[in-house]
């Protein structure tokens, strides 16, 4: 089964914060460094959402440089150098920021993205945990927390966690598909097709949530159904062809013991 971390929009594989656009209040009188790194970090913000990332960084650059000690720029950056690619650059601009902002919620939530990508599972939780104590009511937090622990084994609390972004937002049809993904995985097949069929009613070009369910139904011998569902997740994206063609080859494959 696919999992996605994504729920802006359903169907992309990541969901990193929103840049920090609402910056730091620089009153009268404050040094004037500040507020010049304010000003450099809000124009950076606008090239980053224009898709002008090197303008970008090079604000974020010159932001650090008037205020080296300014968490917001060091967060927007670490966004920058993610979109870039550069996912150790990332980390260490997030750390940083929670180093000097310990309750920076997005920075934790983003730096736990990039530990579970590099495989950190436990470093992942960790900062899922300390993003939910300052913003519980972040849906995707607790989604993303989710996969880290179905990915660890952990499928009671990874069912758990999306059960709870569910009852945050039940329109987001990620949890959902998530959630199926967990049921299939502990052999409840029959709650994993029900979720499936609400992602699938919630986004009906949800591709992934099309072959996931596909799969389910193959196990449950409903082979005519399964076969409607992989045509129709690769009409949606033709992508998938390879992911669908390992699947079955492991579905086929005899189970040991």
């Amino acid at each position: 089964m696919i999992t996605f971390n994504s729920l802006f929009p359903s169907r992309a594989a990541l969901a990193i914060l929103a840049l920090t656009a609402a910056v730091t209040y620089v009153a009268p009188g404050q040094p004037s460094r500040r507020a010049s790194a304010v000003s450099y970090c809000l124009r950076g913000v606008e090239h980053h959402r224009r898709g002008q990332i090197d303008q970008a960084m090079d604000d974020f650059n010159m932001a650090l440089k008037f205020d080296p000690t300014y968490a917001t720029a060091y967060y927007n950056r670490g966004v920058a150098y993610y979109d870039k690619g550069d996912r150790d650059s990332a980390l260490a601009d997030y750390s940083r920021a929670i180093e000097l902002n310990p309750k920076y919620a997005d920075a934790l939530y983003n730096r736990g993205i990039v530990r579970k990508e590099k495989g950190d599972l436990d470093g992942a939780i960790s900062d899922y945990d300390r993003a939910l104590l300052l913003k519980p009511r972040l849906t995707v937090i607790w989604n993303n927390r989710g996969i880290a622990r179905k990915e660890k084994g952990g499928f009671d609390g990874a069912i758990a966690d999306y059960s709870r972004a569910i009852k945050l937002d039940g329109k987001l049809a990620s949890p959902w598909n998530n959630r199926a993904s967990a049921w299939q995985a502990k052999g409840d097949i029959m709650k994993a097709v029900a979720d499936y069929d609400t992602a699938i009613r919630l986004d009906p070009r949800y591709a992934v949530a099309y072959l996931n369910r596909g799969m389910a139904l193959l196990r449950l011998g409903r082979e005519s159904e399964a076969q409607r569902d992989f045509a129709e997740a690769l009409r949606l994206d033709e992508g998938l062809k390879t992911t669908l063609e390992r699947l079955l080859r492991a579905a086929k494959a005899p189970r040991k013991g």
